[in-house]
């Protein structure tokens, strides 16, 4: 019988600030005291993701500090910034900081849709030439549609059990075990052919935060599939919890027991 698979988000990587390459910029330029507007920031509860998107907001205008450039009369703090910066639309300068996620025990529907997202993002997904899939080992995502159907889902199981007994069956027929790694490979990827396409396996995510609100509205949103917006709900309280300026001026709705947000008022980042 197929594992039962049950989807979940590991944030396992981000975007920190090298605190002795920006001070030496800094003091090169004449800029310190953005030090303090930093220090300012953090107090505001603000994380290095978010300094770092204004940062480079700022370093457009050359506007770090006050009499670098004379069309500047005041500058606005951090989180002022990159309010501001949403609600006007510039995304550029949330592409510099960047998350790394695992989506573990993720179905082979959902990371088809989710490679359709290109811009900003990098993907290392677990390969189905090398690894071996197992009627007792291999993980299954049963969509609650299924799930919630007592007669669907024995129909549902045992069409899976069988499509992964016949794997099985057909590893030992060709001898798999006393084979060299190349003929192994190439046996677990042409029976591969076979196996549902909902079979569980692991992704390796990374994202700039540009693209990262992009996806969530997008993958959140009621008419996605309910595996993605099950993943992007658990995603989104990650981002949220790290970067919680990004969500400014976003609605978080419950919508069949999983969330969904909107930007309703504001550009397309």
């Amino acid at each position: 019988m197929p594992r039962i698979a049950q989807p979940e988000v590991f944030l396992v990587g981000q975007t920190t600030i090298n605190v002795p390459g920006l001070t030496a910029y800094l003091t090169k330029t004449n800029n310190l005291e953005f030090l303090e507007t930093i220090e300012a920031a953090r107090a505001e509860g603000l994380g290095d993701m978010e300094i770092l998107s204004s940062f480079f907001a700022k370093l457009c205008y050359r506007a770090l500090t006050l009499g670098k450039n004379e069309n500047v009369t005041q500058t606005r703090s951090i989180k002022a910034n990159i309010i501001r910066t949403i609600e006007e639309g510039h995304g550029s300068v949330f592409e510099h900081p960047q998350l790394n996620f695992v989506l573990h025990d993720v179905s082979r529907v959902l990371t088809h849709e989710l490679v359709r997202h290109r811009v900003g993002v990098a993907y290392c997904q677990e390969s189905g030439r090398y690894c071996r899939l197992g009627p007792a080992t291999t993980g299954l995502y049963i969509p609650p549609e299924i799930a919630d159907n007592p007669e669907a889902k024995v129909l549902f199981m045992d069409a899976a059990e069988r499509s992964l007994v016949t794997v099985a069956q057909l590893y030992e027929a060709f001898g798999i075990d006393e084979v060299n790694f190349h003929t192994k490979k190439q046996l677990t990827s042409a029976i591969r052919r076979i196996a549902p396409t909902g079979i569980a396996n692991d992704i390796g995510f990374s994202v700039n935060l540009r693209a990262v609100r992009h996806i969530i509205k997008m993958r959140t949103n009621r008419s996605a599939e309910r595996e993605i917006r099950l993943v992007f709900g658990q995603l989104a309280n990650i981002v949220k919890g790290i970067c919680p300026l990004l969500f400014h001026g976003g609605i978080e709705e419950t919508i069949d027991g999983l969330p969904e947000w909107t930007f309703p008022k504001q550009p397309h980042l």
